[in-house]
């Protein structure tokens, strides 16, 4: 969280991202959208609670954007590995007791989003027993599986996997500092981005060839 504050006296007219405000003190959270394809598209929500310390750290905490995918049973981790392997992102596996999303894992899933994949599997969910039995995790534990072997593992005659690919456990007390520096050692450099629609491509091309003739110019000049 970032805590930002505006003069309405001395600052002049509010950013529009923020909307009206009628009055003040007016507390508003900025996050962004859940299913926007990056950070930079945002919603604005309103705090209507008290203004006491511990109900504003309860709305921040609550209100934090996650992108952390679920799994629900085999199926749906076997899409997330597709979709890992797709964008060459490493997988962060995330086992629990309870389905409740950690308030450090929402964090990193926004810091480090498009530089991993976080995935929660909870064994409240009797159809994640078998994931929790193929990586040999019992209870509360955070695998890193890297693009490179996410998708190895030879084959039985029924299709399933019976090769445990190589894989980094973490080990060490569950807090932020460390945490942070675990992903940042296992996530990608740089954010992953889709390749371009074909229909898209002559564009990209256009905008390309335009920043090369300025990068010209200025190095002319």
């Amino acid at each position: 969280m970032k805590i930002a504050y505006w003069d309405t006296e001395k600052s002049g007219s509010a950013p529009n991202v923020l909307g009206e405000i009628k009055g003040t003190p007016t507390i508003k959270l900025i996050r962004p959208k859940r299913k926007a394809k990056t950070n930079a598209k945002k919603d604005v929500v309103d705090y209507n609670m008290e203004r006491k310390a511990s109900d504003m750290a309860s709305f921040a905490l609550d209100s934090m954007p996650s992108f952390v995918e679920r799994v629900n049973g085999p199926e749906d981790f076997t899409k997330i590995k597709n979709k890992a392997k797709k964008y060459g992102l490493p997988l962060m596996l995330v086992f629990s007791e309870d389905r409740r999303i950690l308030n450090e894992m929402k964090y990193l899933s926004t810091e480090f989003r498009k530089r991993v994949l976080i995935a929660q599997i909870s064994s409240s969910k009797k159809e994640n027993k078998k994931i929790f039995f193929e990586y040999g995790v019992r209870g509360q534990a955070l695998i890193v599986v890297p693009p490179s072997v996410a998708d190895e593992g030879e084959q039985d005659d029924s299709g399933e996997s019976n090769k445990q690919p190589d894989v980094v456990v973490f080990d060490g007390k569950w807090s932020l500092h460390r945490l942070q520096s675990f992903f940042s050692e296992h996530a990608l450099q740089s954010m992953v981005k889709p390749k371009p629609t074909e229909e898209a491509k002559p564009k990209v091309k256009e905008e390309e060839e335009q920043r090369e003739k300025q990068e010209k110019v200025k190095t002319e000049l």
